[in-house]
C-alpha cells in the first residue's frame, strides 16, 4: 500500500481505536467499576451513613457453569466454555459472531454479588415490590450443582435501585440498576457489532474496487487504486466512475476505507428471512456498497432509514441510522442498525470527495503545454533539472529551469502561476453529457515520460462550459473561469501578472 495513504489510514485507525477503546471499556467492564468516580463521590457524600451492603450471591464467578436470563424480551443462557475453549457461548447465537468479552463480563459481574441493603425481611406482600411477578429472573448454576435465582422487581423510589430477592426467600433487597444491565436486554445485545473486521495496522490488504450504487443518484461511483505519480494531498485511490478524478485524501478516506472496521449500533435480528429483508428495506436497498479484492468480497446493503422524531412523535428529516446487512464477512447473518454517521456512502456525492485539481501532473514532469483557442495556438516548452521519478543529489527537489514560447524565454515563476490556474479548473460540478459543437479551447499537457492529459472545453450555455478530460465529459464549469483562462494564457505569453479571481 502507498506509504502516504497508509500513514493517513494509520492515523485514522489510531483515532478509531481510541474511540473504540472508550466504548469497549464502558460496555465490558463490571458495572460496579464503570461508575467508580460516581461511586467515590457518593461515598464521600455519605461517609456518615453506615454500610448496609450485603452479599446475596456469595459464589465465585470462577465456579459458575451457566447463567440463564428470562426477561420481557425472552430467554437465553450463557454457558460455561467447553473443555479446551476459552470463550463463553450463547447457544441462541451460535450462527453469528458473538461478543465474547461482554459475555465474560456478564458472568464476572455475579462474582460475590452485593445488594445495597436489605429492605424488608419476611415480606408478607411481595407484590408491592413487583416480586410476585418479577420482570427479570437470573438463574445462576454453579459447577457443584447449586442453583441460585435472582429475581428483579420494580424500580425503587430512588431510581438508581430496583428491588430483588434470592430464590423463594421473602427477604427483599435493594440492588443498583446499573449492576443488572447485562440481564435486562435482548439476547442480540451479545452479538458482535463489528460487521467487517479491521485488518492489523501492518497487514492491510491490497485495495480492490469499491462501488457505490444509490437509488437517489443517476450514476454509480467506483473507486480503485491509482498507479500514477501523485501530488501531495491526493489519495492513492482514484474515482473511475462516473468520471475519472483524483481524490481529496481528507474528504475521501472514510468513503474508500470505511468498510473495514464498520461497526453497528445494534443487532436488530439474527438469521433474517426474505420477509425480514423486505420489512427492513434490504431486499431493494437504498444504497449498496461492494468492496471486492484479492481474497475478500464484501457487499453492504443499506436499507430503510430511522429518523429522529419531534416532540409529537413524528419523523423529522434527520436520519439517525439505517438498517443494514453485509455479506462476505463470516458470522454476520444479521440485520443491524448502523448510525448514519458511520455510513458515508448513504449521502456522499462525487463532488464531495474528488480533488480540486483537474490533473495531478507535477510541472517539472511535463515536456510541454499546448493551448489551442479559436484564434491562436501556443506551445510552451518546459525544461527542468529532474522529475518526480528521479533521485537528485543531496535530496534536492526538481525544479523548472526554463520555459520558452517560440524560442522566447518566459518568466518561470509567472508561468508557474499560470499553470496553477489551469490546474484549478473547477471540479465541483460533474457532468456526463456529451457536449455539442466544436471545442473552443484545448489544453494538451505532454509528459516527459510519455503520455498526455487533454482538457477540451465546449460552450454549454451563456454561463457554463463543459470540460472533457481525456475524451470523457467530466465537469461543467462557470464561464467566468474560462474567460479569465483566455486572458491568463495571453498574459503568460508576455510575462504579465496572472489573475486568480474569476
Amino acid at each position: 500500500m502507498n506509504s502516504k495513504v497508509q500513514g493517513i489510514i494509520v492515523l485514522g485507525v489510531c483515532a478509531a481505536c481510541l474511540g473504540g477503546v472508550a466504548v469497549f471499556l464502558s460496555k465490558t467492564q463490571p458495572a460496579d467499576k464503570a461508575d467508580s468516580s460516581s461511586s467515590s463521590s457518593q461515598a464521600a457524600k455519605s461517609n456518615s451513613e453506615p454500610d448496609e451492603s450485603v452479599v446475596i450471591l456469595p459464589g465465585s464467578a470462577d465456579d459458575i457453569a451457566s447463567v440463564g436470563v428470562k426477561n420481557e424480551f425472552g430467554e437465553f443462557a450463557v454457558e460455561k466454555p467447553a473443555s479446551g475453549k476459552t470463550n463463553w457461548v450463547i447457544e441462541d447465537l451460535v450462527s453469528v459472531s458473538q461478543d465474547f468479552t461482554a459475555e465474560q463480563s456478564m458472568v464476572n459481574n455475579l462474582d460475590g454479588f452485593e445488594a445495597k441493603k436489605t429492605v424488608e425481611e419476611n415480606a408478607a406482600d411481595l407484590a408491592k415490590y413487583g416480586l410476585d411477578d418479577p420482570k427479570t429472573v437470573i438463574t445462576v448454576t454453579y459447577a457443584d450443582g447449586e442453583i441460585k435465582t435472582l429475581s428483579i422487581g420494580d424500580e425503587a423510589p430512588d431510581a438508581r435501585f430496583v428491588y430483588a430477592r434470592i430464590d423463594e426467600e421473602n427477604t427483599v433487597y435493594m440492588v443498583y440498576q446499573r449492576k443488572l444491565s447485562y440481564y435486562t436486554g435482548k439476547v442480540t445485545d451479545y452479538v458482535n457489532l463489528t460487521m467487517i473486521d479491521k485488518p492489523a495496522d501492518d497487514n492491510w490488504p491490497d485495495y480492490g474496487v469499491l462501488t457505490v450504487k444509490r437509488s437517489d443518484l443517476d450514476y454509480d461511483m467506483k473507486f480503485e487504486n491509482d498507479t500514477s505519480t501523485l501530488a501531495g494531498g491526493i489519495s492513492s485511490q482514484v474515482m473511475t466512475e462516473p468520471v475519472f478524478s483524483y481524490l481529496n485524501i481528507t474528504n475521501s478516506t472514510d468513503t474508500t476505507h470505511g468498510m473495514w472496521g464498520l461497526t453497528a449500533s445494534e443487532c436488530v435480528l439474527i438469521e433474517p428471512t426474505e420477509e425480514d429483508f423486505e420489512t427492513y428495506g434490504i431486499a431493494d436497498p437504498y444504497c449498496e456498497v461492494t468492496l471486492i479484492g484479492t481474497e475478500y468480497d464484501y457487499d453492504l446493503k443499506i436499507g430503510k432509514a430511522v429518523y429522529e422524531q419531534d416532540e409529537d412523535g413524528n419523523d423529522t428529516d434527520n436520519v439517525l441510522s439505517y438498517y443494514c446487512y453485509v455479506t462476505g464477512s463470516k458470522g454476520r447473518d444479521c440485520i443491524y442498525s448502523v448510525a448514519a454517521a458511520s455510513l458515508p456512502w448513504a449521502s456522499v456525492k462525487a463532488e464531495d470527495v474528488i480533488s480540486s485539481l483537474m490533473t495531478t501532473n507535477y510541472i517539472y514532469d511535463l515536456d510541454s503545454i499546448e493551448v489551442k483557442t479559436e484564434d491562436n495556438t501556443y506551445t510552451f516548452a518546459i525544461e527542468s533539472n529532474g522529475s518526480s521519478t528521479e533521485a537528485l543529489p543531496d535530496n534536492a527537489n526538481p525544479e523548472v529551469t526554463k520555459v520558452t514560447l517560440d524560442g522566447k524565454e518566459l518568466d518561470v515563476d509567472n508561468f508557474k502561476s499560470y499553470y496553477l490556474y489551469l490546474m484549478g479548473c473547477p471540479t465541483d460540478e460533474i457532468c456526463f453529457e456529451e457536449p455539442s459543437g466544436e471545442s473552443v479551447m484545448t489544453v494538451t499537457m505532454s509528459k516527459k515520460a510519455g503520455g498526455e492529459d487533454v482538457m477540451e472545453f465546449y460552450k454549454d450555455s451563456s454561463r457554463r462550459y463543459i470540460v472533457k478530460l481525456n475524451g470523457v465529459p467530466s465537469y461543467r464549469i462557470p464561464s467566468s473561469w474560462f474567460d479569465l483562462c483566455i486572458k491568463n494564457t495571453e498574459a503568460a505569453t508576455t510575462d504579465s501578472k496572472i489573475q486568480d479571481t474569476y
